[in-house]
């Protein structure tokens, strides 16, 4: 599809027609008739330039009033998913916590911290990727615990062999 600023007036409304098949207007955010009367009014007095600064302002109360139609849709949709004033709450601190490139270290910390039959209250789309960092972190604990013991035999056979050493030598 086209910018909209390379669209014709007839594309324009075109495109405009099918979209709003799938993207009702409330009328909450339209023009009421006492507004485009007053429209009405300016584009007979205007002269050419008062005319386009006035449809790009249309345009422009346009954009506004879809961007506010937008974040109400939004804000209704959280509103309809929570469940009290403390989930809301729980939901601003997460979405405000000053991580910023650090995130997926919080986001680790989180997945490793909750505890086991959390899991099973949540979607799999979010505990799927939660348990295999958890796999991860315990598959990283067997390795170090592995390379600890590993290491603890070499100094214990080391120790062994010099223990025999001085046994040897002060006998």
């Amino acid at each position: 599809m086209k910018k909209i600023k390379n669209l014709t007036a007839a594309e324009a409304k075109e495109a405009f027609t099918k979209w709003e098949v799938k993207h009702p207007r409330h009328d909450d955010f339209d023009f009421n008739s006492a507004q485009i009367g007053n429209y009405k009014e300016l584009f007979r007095l205007a002269d050419r330039e008062s005319i386009i600064d006035l449809i790009y302002d249309l345009f422009n109360y346009g954009f506004m009033a879809g961007y506010k139609q937008a974040e109400a849709e939004q804000k209704a949709k959280i509103d309809k998913r929570m469940y009290n004033d403390m989930h809301r709450r729980l939901l601003e601190l997460v979405y405000y916590l000053p991580f910023g490139y650090r995130a997926e270290y919080f986001y680790c910390m989180m997945s490793h911290l909750l505890p086991e039959d959390c899991f099973y209250l949540m979607p799999k789309r979010i505990t799927k990727p939660m348990l295999e960092i958890r796999a991860k972190i315990e598959e990283k604990k067997a390795r170090e615990k592995a390379e600890r013991e590993e290491r603890q035999k070499v100094i214990d056979e080391a120790l062994k062999q010099y223990e025999q050493q001085k046994g040897g030598e002060s006998a």
